[in-house]
């Protein structure tokens, strides 16, 4: 293994992206060069996981597989603490953050250690200064971990959350992303930009940069969603302009459950020159940071030190991380993204352009996450009983693990709000870019481009889903 994690990647990078601007012709001859080279690493790799044979998982985004060596580092710190549980890490937390930091383009002091993406989301949203008449814009397509950060923060500080419908059309541009969010950003009242990176629902990517110089513009604070994000991507935070960056440890990752990360830029950085928000730090141990807002500290070190964490943990994490780094991040962002980009392609090829509920040709919204609906009829596409059916039958007749489920009227917008009927449950209820009426999506059905999957997987896939939507319908 450690051999072939060395070789170099024939095709990474952003040529990898350019697949949906070239000839078919020319897309098959990149496709079997780049598969050629790249897929018998990634099957070798594969062996590296313990999941369970008699399933194939397109499955990261909700709990991913620790590989091996990760695992038994797991192990082992688990059994260093329970031999001596006197010491509080089994490695220094200053240590790990610095290998985490590191391989996330940034700094140990902007990396804090959470417990998770929710976690991490709580620790930004409710550290921020707020005033009655704030405004949080927001995408409709949130998780609802998000959506219920931003309702209970509304509740509880007198703040106005705002939305903005966000361009999910076969054909719409990161361009168009941008301008959707343009025309709702209002200078001196909205406070946050709040959106999930790739966004949960669907699998799109949003063009982070674009919208956080947007925000800083209008002198507003973004934070990022980014459970799907790091793991998936090569993540270079200083590079990216947002203020609070909450990322997972434990999906795509691939490290431990219960370990997450929250990035908080702590300087004037080229990306975000913007004087830094006041950051009110709601979980520490420590006393000797400043208790108005203020900053000139370690936030890292701060919103780290909390109580007696399980630091095996930690450490694997930190494991998880380097592993990445020594396979290439840059290669394993380029495989999600070719085998994302095959995985879609196979399902237009067989169930039409519409299956596919997200951009497919602008590569700058493209990820390995592929929300669609394979069924034909409108009325089957809205039907949750049939959708959650269609899970659980691909699952026990097919051996295909996969997940799905949209909030609907569990959105932002609910009873009483009558606009909450526009949006049956278990479909996606994003709204119109341009007038904000409700334009509600179909019931996703996701499925993820994982380290762990081939094209082969791919293949059966789609034709086992061809046969139960003929059963079913």
């Amino acid at each position: 293994m450690d051999q072939q994690v060395s070789r170099r990647t024939v095709l990474a990078g952003a040529g990898a992206l350019a697949l949906a601007t070239r000839s078919n012709a020319a897309v098959s001859a990149e496709d079997a060069a780049y598969f050629a080279a790249e897929e018998p690493f990634f099957l070798e790799f594969a062996k590296e996981f313990t999941l369970d044979p008699k399933v194939t998982y397109f499955m990261a985004a909700q709990k991913g597989s620790m590989p091996k060596p990760v695992l038994a580092r797991m192990k082992e710190g688990l059994d260093h603490v329970a031999r001596d549980p006197f010491p509080v890490y089994v490695e220094p937390s200053a240590k790990i953050r610095e290998r985490i930091a590191a391989a996330y383009g940034t700094t140990p002091d902007q990396i804090a250690i959470t417990r998770n993406t929710t976690d991490a989301l709580t620790l930004a949203m409710m550290g921020i200064e707020w005033k009655p008449g704030d405004e949080i814009l927001i995408t409709p397509l949130e998780h609802p971990t998000g959506i219920t950060i931003a309702l209970r923060i509304a509740a509880r500080y007198g703040v106005v959350v705002r939305q903005w419908g966000v361009p999910s059309l076969p054909r719409s541009s990161a361009d168009e992303v941008v301008a959707a969010i343009e025309r709702r950003v209002v200078p001196g009242k909205t406070k946050v930009v709040f959106f999930s990176s790739p966004l949960w629902p669907t699998g799109m990517r949003m063009p982070e940069r674009r919208i956080a110089e947007i925000a800083q513009k209008a002198g507003a604070i973004t934070v990022v969603d980014g459970a799907h994000y790091n793991g998936m991507f090569d993540p270079r935070l200083d590079e990216s302009g947002i203020d609070f960056f909450a990322l997972c440890g434990h999906k795509w990752q691939n490290g431990p459950g219960g370990t997450g990360l929250l990035y908080v830029r702590n300087r004037e950085l080229p990306s975000n020159p913007t004087p830094l928000p006041r950051f009110h730090l709601v979980r520490t141990q420590s006393r000797e940071v400043p208790f108005d807002g203020s900053r000139g500290y370690d936030v890292g070190a701060a919103l780290s030190l909390y109580g007696f964490p399980e630091s095996a943990d930690w450490r694997a994490l930190g494991d998880a991380v380097s592993l990445w780094d020594k396979i290439g991040r840059k290669r394993i962002e380029t495989w999600h993204l070719r085998l994302g980009a095959y995985f879609r392609d196979r399902i237009v090829e067989t169930f039409g352009e519409a299956a596919v509920l997200r951009p497919q040709h602008d590569p700058a919204l493209q990820s390995g996450i592929i929300g669609f609906n394979p069924f034909p009829k409108p009325e089957q596409r809205r039907d949750e009983k049939l959708n959650v059916d269609f899970r659980s039958r691909i699952l026990r007749e097919y051996g295909f693990r996969i997940s799905g489920l949209g909030v609907g009227s569990n959105g932002l917008t609910r009873k009483p709000d009558p606009e909450a009927a526009a949006f049956p449950s278990g479909t996606i209820p994003n709204r119109d870019p341009a007038t904000l009426a409700p334009a509600p999506m179909d019931h996703p059905q996701r499925v993820n481009a994982c380290v762990w999957n081939s094209r082969a997987d791919v293949d059966r896939f789609i034709d086992a889903t061809k046969d139960l939507v003929a059963k079913m319908t």
